[in-house]
């Protein structure tokens, strides 16, 4: 029979329900220890059994073995190791540039405003051809000291005709003893100083047609000023027209630059040397041009200056080259490489850049062998020339390398290579 005590201490009502056995609770205990064992065992092979490492491809992780349709299917291709003759060389990047010796950069001769322009950006001129008309009060000035001179010059004229009759007339006087030998002097004198006179108002008049020829204008006696209002500007050489700085409406000022015209059949490359291959540098020299819009394609130039300030920065030497021009195939400012021969021909065992690969910052190729597959081999590679790398020690002449598509052969050990490794 089950009764109900009260506690004084605490007020809580117990049961005097008896308490089951020690034993019974130490087999429950060792009931809850292997389910929880068992579900451990449960969470940490809940993804199933544990991946086996990768087993590497046959013949080690430096192979790939591809069957002929494998290849063709990445298309991939094999070229033979070849052996060429070389002659060490020099190269440098370099700048198109305008030949300035060729160059005309055409400015202002005085103040004015441009009235029209005949000539605009890529059109071919020849010496003397108009480019621009410009309105400028000069023009009348030089008009207005030129019809001065010229009168000046009238004026003198008739002075000196007016002091050779009052000579002769003084000396036949003379001669019939009617005035003294200081009244013929006096004439004489006078007819001197005319002359003198006419000399110096023909100088005015020369040099007022010279200031009027400087601005372009015809130099005709042309008393009312008409024969020439404005100031031409013309081109000094044949050339195209680069630059036009001007529209008709424009103000210019002395010195304005108006338009560049440049004689492109002769241009320069400018390149930079580096200050410890200068020696191999010499005034004179052949050199081959190449520039990127023409890749299969080589020009001739030579030097033609030799810098004489290294840069502080690049620690460089400026050098000019001079090239033919004749197709107009080089623009200024393209980018170009100046390669100049620095030494005798030699062999040289050469690949395909394409089949020079960077693995783990080693240059590699992947070698054929005789039973089709690849085998990854370090090289030590020269420098490229018409898309072909000097392999300077790794391969020898008649080997068989992959060239297009042996990047693919790359990934293929490198990811061999990631599961090696896991």
């Amino acid at each position: 029979m089950n009764t109900v005590s009260r506690n004084p201490d605490t007020d809580t009502r117990t049961s005097d329900v008896p308490l089951p056995p020690r034993r019974s609770r130490a087999w429950l205990a060792g009931i809850g220890a292997l389910l929880a064992i068992a579900l451990g065992w449960a969470w940490l092979h809940r993804a199933g059994p544990p991946a086996t490492p990768a087993e590497p491809p046959p013949g080690g992780k430096d192979v790939v073995a591809l069957d002929a349709d494998a290849r063709k299917l990445a298309g991939i291709s094999v070229e033979a190791v070849r052996e060429v003759t070389r002659t060490a060389s020099l190269e440098a990047t370099a700048v198109v540039a305008l030949d300035e010796t060729r160059t005309a950069r055409i400015g202002s001769q005085a103040e004015g405003l441009v009235v029209s322009t005949s000539k605009d950006v890529g059109d071919r001129v020849q010496s003397g051809t108009l480019l621009a008309s410009v309105q400028s009060h000069r023009v009348h000035d030089s008009w207005a000291a030129y019809r001065k001179a010229v009168a000046e010059r009238r004026r003198a004229t008739n002075e000196l005709e007016f002091a050779r009759e009052a000579e002769a007339r003084a000396q036949r006087l003379y001669a019939d003893k009617a005035i003294s030998t200081q009244e013929l002097q006096r004439a004489s004198s006078n007819r001197v100083a005319a002359e003198e006179q006419l000399d110096m108002a023909g100088t005015e008049v020369r040099r007022a047609e010279e200031d009027l020829e400087h601005l372009g204008v015809t130099n005709s006696e042309d008393p009312s000023g008409e024969s020439g209002e404005d100031i031409t500007v013309r081109s000094p050489i044949a050339g195209v027209v680069l630059e036009r700085l001007v529209t008709p409406g424009t103000a210019i000022t002395p010195g304005t630059l108006m338009f560049v015209v440049s004689d492109l059949s002769r241009v320069w490359v400018v390149a930079e040397v580096d200050e410890s291959r200068l020696s191999q540098v010499e005034k004179g020299k052949p050199v081959t041009v190449r520039v990127a819009a023409y890749p299969d394609l080589a020009f001739d130039g030579t030097v033609t200056m030799v810098g004489d300030v290294v840069n502080p920065k690049t620690r460089r030497v400026m050098v000019r080259c001079q090239v033919p021009n004749i197709d107009g195939r080089h623009k200024p400012e393209m980018f170009a490489t100046v390669v100049l021969a620095t030494g005798e021909a030699r062999p040289v065992v050469v690949v395909p850049a394409v089949a020079v690969h960077d693995v783990n910052g080693r240059a590699v190729v992947f070698v054929q062998e005789a039973d089709g597959a690849f085998r990854e081999r370090a090289i030590s590679s020269g420098p490229e020339a018409n898309g072909l790398v000097e392999i300077r020690s790794g391969l020898r002449a008649g080997e068989r390398v992959a060239t297009a598509g042996s990047f693919l052969i790359k990934s293929q050990l490198l990811k061999a290579s990631m599961q090696g490794d896991e």
